[in-house]
């Protein structure tokens, strides 16, 4: 669920949303100092959200702060937690269920047992009149929320969990549900009953526009599950699906390099010598470096002697005959998937309900993005060709190769950093001022802020977690954030956003009537079919209804094992602001239906609100927000942009090609059986559009793990940067505390989830031309984005 992509992580920036089957409609959640003493705050407690009110003046709040960053505070505040909560558990995020091992097999059954009521309830539909087809999509809904409060929370708890007995417990509820879910996603009864909805247009007329968004969601999952084949074909789509999750555990647990480790004359590391015999084997006068090793990269990046790179670049990238083979299945089984339920490729299945729409879509921004960004690759190029036609003294300059790619870099910013002198000291940032400018940033342009909450025994899985009320001046709690920002032993190392509830309207649910309409005639206990949990509801000020409020919850890995305050370096910084960004989608996107909430939207539109959020960090207007009584030097903020886009055009090409990679390898190319060639495709496309030449017997590929978690998507993150690039320069660069503006980003974007077509979303953010040139979504308005380009 999360690899490195770009500067962000895109892994950890698609991060939860690996859906290792298709068709996942009712399923599957959609989806990377010190402080003042502590004497004068020792009264301070936790606002009672209640009887919290919004300061309108310089929302301070160091309250927020000192929770994160005064740890004697916070151990003086969980000991009152104590004392003034309840004794008895309330159940991990206060799910009754969720207190032990037990609790998870509890809830797994009762979150079957209740779906089946509501099966039976929606199969049913068509003998109980109109008043009962009505209310298809909104059970439909129910249904989807009814397992995924479960799916969505065991997900988070087998990721984060520290006791390794609860995460088992938790992946066992996961799978098991899973499983369950499949079996519904070819329920042809329950798409049946969907689609004479859908075909009844004095029903159709009713729907509000997030309620029929959802039965079109719900209508493409169950096509996209292969629901109008038959029966031995949908055994056959079962087959290919299992197969598929087969072929990509392997895939993703493998060892793919074919050299396992490099067999080095200590006299060829010249000055790296030292260091690496002190941390690799050594025998019969050779030191022996693991191919996958810190020590392996470090030769690729320091070492001056060419020929030792190249051994080392070749052995990084090999790859065993089976990894290549395991890769060549996976993808002839996509092929045959998608074959089977009448796509030419597996590209065309997974793109029909993205923005993209078709590969065609795809292919025409990333050849248009290479377009736009080529002048930046070929100025990055060309430093790196004067640094090595310097270093070998030739008369000409040379061709850079790609073991020569990481050296000169190092190369070009020594030089650099010599001839300019050194650069300022980066500035560094405490977690709790970084978390208070963030709530002063949201009210600046969403009238929203953090409050801090009381955590109630049991409710919390470690004593790190902080947990944070979300509080909109117009509507009151709007939702709920979980903070597991430090770093522990045997703490995932990435920064991640789970959605543990979404939002949804919950008291037009009419769930007294189930039995009744499922069973009619029969006398039958509602005992059997007891909801998995009991979840609170509120009131939202202005809308009718009672409302399911969202509750997500942000991990990290900062850390703050030093005793005192965790400071956050710039990169930190970013990554917080990102991963905030997904979570003011979660709270903002509150619709009436579950399935179109927040951040379940089109994978190629989730990254969008998180991206944009970085072009806010080092604004001269957001950063005194969060720099609290800290001084920092603008000339170092520079600095560090200018580094960040140091060879960016460089990285950028990267990322393109391996978007292209991932595309063409999801194409009708892999139905062509045995004449499928993984390798042939990967140095074709890098001598076609790569900047450096191929290399024989290289197959870096066995090694691209989001082959298998995003498959035909890869090229998402690119291209929501340049959505994102476009939204800042055109609303927020000149003024990012702009109320009026973040506005319209909440009303016109975030606050639609799922339930609006993005481009329409988009287009009515930028307005102007450049709305009307893309608000069709179709290959003309995919190269228009492609020419916006990413800042490099």
């Amino acid at each position: 669920m999360s690899m490195q992509w770009t500067r962000r992580a895109f892994s950890q920036t698609l991060r939860q949303r690996s859906n290792n089957t298709i068709g996942h409609a009712l399923l599957v959640p959609r989806r990377q100092p010190t402080v003042p003493g502590v004497a004068k705050r020792c009264a301070w407690t936790m606002h009672n959200v209640n009887n919290s009110k919004l300061d309108p003046g310089n929302h301070n709040n160091d309250h927020l702060r000192l929770i994160f960053d005064d740890k004697d505070l916070w151990k003086q505040q969980r000991q009152m937690f104590a004392k003034t909560e309840s004794i008895k558990p309330v159940g991990l995020l206060e799910s009754t269920h969720f207190t032990n091992v037990e609790g998870f097999a509890y809830a797994t059954e009762q979150a079957i047992q209740r779906a089946q009521l509501i099966v039976e309830r929606i199969w049913r539909a068509p003998e109980n009149g109109p008043d009962e087809m009505r209310r298809v999509v909104k059970n439909l809904d129910r249904l989807s929320d009814t397992l995924c409060s479960v799916i969505d929370m065991a997900e988070f708890v087998r990721n984060v969990h520290p006791d390794e007995s609860i995460m088992e417990a938790a992946n066992n509820a996961y799978n098991d549900l899973c499983f369950y879910m499949n079996t519904l996603n070819t329920d042809t009864r329950m798409h049946k009953v969907l689609s004479q909805v859908l075909a009844d247009k004095s029903i159709v007329q009713q729907f509000t526009p997030d309620e029929h968004a959802a039965a079109i969601v719900f209508l493409r999952d169950f096509e996209k599950s292969g629901i109008h084949l038959s029966d031995k074909q949908r055994e056959q789509f079962v087959e290919l699906s299992d197969r598929i999750i087969h072929f990509g555990r392997a895939f993703i647990q493998q060892d793919p390099r074919g050299i396992s480790h490099l067999k080095l004359d200590p006299a060829s590391l010249n000055g790296l010598a030292q260091s690496i015999m002190r941390t690799c084997p050594v025998k019969d006068g050779h030191v022996y470096v693991p191919t996958g090793s810190t020590e392996c990269q470090m030769i690729l990046k320091y070492a001056d002697n060419e020929a030792l790179r190249q051994l080392a670049f070749e052995a990084l990238n090999s790859a065993n005959p089976e990894s290549v083979s395991i890769l060549e299945r996976l993808m002839r089984t996509r092929a045959d998937l998608a074959n089977l339920v009448g796509k030419s490729s597996y590209a065309e299945l997974q793109l029909q309900d993205k923005m993209a729409k078709n590969p065609e879509n795809v292919d025409a921004f990333l050849r248009t993005l290479i377009h736009h960004q080529s002048p930046a690759s070929e100025r990055d190029i060309l430093i790196l060709q004067k640094a090595k036609q310097q270093a070998m003294r030739l008369k000409q300059l040379p061709q850079v190769n790609a073991w020569d790619r990481d050296y000169y870099m190092h190369v070009s910013n020594m030089t650099e950093r010599l001839t300019q002198g050194p650069s300022p000291a980066l500035p560094y940032f405490t977690v709790g001022s970084v978390m208070q400018g963030l709530s002063r940033l949201f009210y600046h342009l969403y009238g929203v802020q953090f409050v801090p909450a009381a955590l109630k025994t049991g409710e919390s899985w470690h004593d790190d977690v902080r947990k944070l009320d979300v509080i909109c001046e117009r509507d009151g709690k709007i939702g709920t954030v979980y903070c597991d920002l430090f770093s522990r032993q045997g703490k995932t190392t990435r920064a991640a956003h789970y959605t543990v509830r979404t939002s949804r309207r919950v008291d037009d649910d009419d769930a007294e009537n189930d039995i009744r309409y499922a069973f009619p005639g029969q006398n039958i206990s509602p005992d059997r079919f007891m909801p998995p949990m009991i979840q609170s509801t509120d009131t939202i000020r202005g809308r009718q209804g009672q409302f399911q409020l969202p509750i997500i919850a942000l991990t990290c890995d900062f850390n703050n094992k030093s005793g005192s305050t965790a400071m956050l370096s710039m990169f930190e910084v970013e990554t917080l602001f990102h991963e905030m960004g997904h979570a003011m989608h979660s709270m903002l996107g509150r619709t009436d239906f579950h399935n179109v909430s927040g951040t379940r939207c089109a994978t190629d539109f989730v990254e969008l609100p998180s991206i944009l959020m970085e072009h806010f960090v080092w604004h001269p207007s957001v950063l005194p927000l969060f720099s609290h009584d800290r001084t920092y030097s603008p000339e170092a903020i520079q600095s560090f942009l200018k580094q960040q886009k140091r060879f960016s055009g460089i990285e950028t090409n990267s990322q393109i090609v391996m978007a292209l990679l991932d595309q063409q390898y999801h194409s009708t190319a892999a139905a062509r059986g045995n004449s499928f060639s993984s390798e042939k495709i990967w140095h074709n496309l890098q001598d076609q559009v790569g900047l450096f030449p191929s290399v024989p017997n290289t197959m870096w590929p066995v090694q691209f793990e989001h082959l298998f978690g995003y498959g035909a998507g890869y090229y998402s993150y690119l291209f929501d940067r340049t959505l994102a690039r476009r939204i800042w320069e055109t609303c927020f660069e000149k003024d990012p505390l702009d109320r009026d503006q973040g506005l319209a980003f909440r009303d016109r974007l975030l606050m639609w989830g799922g339930a609006r077509d993005p481009w329409e979303c988009v287009a009515d953010v930028l307005g102007g031309q450049d709305g009307e040139r893309i608000a069709r979504g179709d290959e003309e308005a995919m190269r228009t984005v492609g020419d916006w380009g990413i800042d490099v």
